[in-house]
């Protein structure tokens, strides 16, 4: 991308003349793409996998999002220590999300996201192997996005946006399996109503070749059936490259997009009847490698592994080995 050096006022007119030109022009295959209409595309489009946007436009403002994550859990850890498994667990969690986004507005969206889950345990009790199988609807949640905050400048932006949202108790929470009642971290849903709050940033620069996304995000977790899940912070930042095109050169152009994650979850321990669990809560971080690829201006396909590089966890846990997840987003 060429380097221009203009005055303040020269650079106000490229960018608004820049976003006409997004919204103004056809997509249609052949067209031909001056710089300016170039470079509004290469600021329209990007995002990470896993760490939230605070863009409220195009693949993160407007759209279908399903996806498919598959988790494996066969280590258990104390603190940062990996130690032997008495219950010899192996755990597998399939899990299918559809989000809808709607963009109400310029700079606040509204969007439902709704899984659906497949668990199994394979452990050991009372001196049997058995295996604990829940699937079903988990709990749905709502959200809401309002950009705050929002920069341009000459190849970039910077924006802030808040996130708030309610996790509601869509799912079953009183699965039985092999003539017991599953414990709570094993069932669809968690039977409570939490509440989610947060914040998040994002810089792109270079046209659009370069972004960064952050968030932080705090869910309180309500207490059900007198379990409560401990409330969470996670804490993400994300990378994203564009490896092709440099430049674009017509607007139906192939994106290959690169993505690297630092993705951190802090819960504080679980309780029953207001007891703490010992073996519960924790930190854990995970590096995050992804791709991104735009096959027409609506359609995005995106894939990511989340590998734990650092674990704290309170008490004897099960924790996970590594996650896949793979998805699309279809902007209406």
């Amino acid at each position: 991308m060429a380097t221009w050096a203009v005055s303040s006022s020269r650079l106000l007119s490229l960018i608004v003349f820049a976003s006409a030109c997004a919204s103004a022009s056809p997509r249609g295959p052949g067209v031909s793409l001056d710089e300016a209409e170039s470079l509004a595309i290469g600021l329209e489009y990007d995002d990470t996998i896993f760490t939230q946007s605070a863009r409220t436009r195009n693949f993160t403002g407007q759209g279908v999002i399903p996806r498919f994550t598959y988790t494996r859990a066969t280590n258990t850890y104390e603190g940062n220590v990996h130690k032997s498994d008495p219950d010899d667990q192996d755990l597998k969690v399939y899990r299918t999300t559809v989000r809808v986004v709607y963009g109400a507005t310029e700079d606040a969206t509204v969007g439902l996201t709704v899984p659906y889950l497949v668990k199994s345990l394979k452990t050991g009790i009372g001196g049997s192997r058995v295996t604990l199988n829940s699937d079903g609807v988990g709990d749905a949640t709502l959200s809401g996005k309002w950009r705050l905050f929002k920069k341009p400048e000459l190849g970039g932006t910077t924006e802030l946006a808040a996130i708030f949202g309610l996790e509601l108790p869509t799912g079953r929470d009183d699965v039985r399996d092999d003539g017991m009642r599953l414990p709570a971290p094993l069932q669809p849903g968690s039977g409570g109503v939490d509440a989610i709050l947060g914040l998040a940033g994002t810089r792109l620069w270079d046209g659009g070749r370069w972004l960064v996304n952050t968030d932080l995000i705090y869910k309180a977790n309500s207490e059900a059936n007198d379990y409560r899940f401990g409330n969470v912070i996670r804490f993400d930042a994300g990378m994203q490259f564009r490896a092709y095109p440099i430049r674009y050169e017509r607007y139906d152009q192939f994106t290959l997009n690169l993505i690297l994650e630092l993705n951190g979850r802090y819960a504080e321990r679980d309780k029953v009847n207001g007891d703490p669990v010992d073996a519960s809560g924790g930190l854990i971080i995970r590096l995050s490698p992804g791709v991104q690829t735009i096959v027409t201006e609506n359609l995005l396909f995106e894939a990511g592994i989340q590998i734990p590089v650092f674990r704290h966890l309170h008490g004897l846990q099960l924790s996970e080995d590594v996650s896949g997840t793979v998805g699309a987003r279809l902007l209406f």
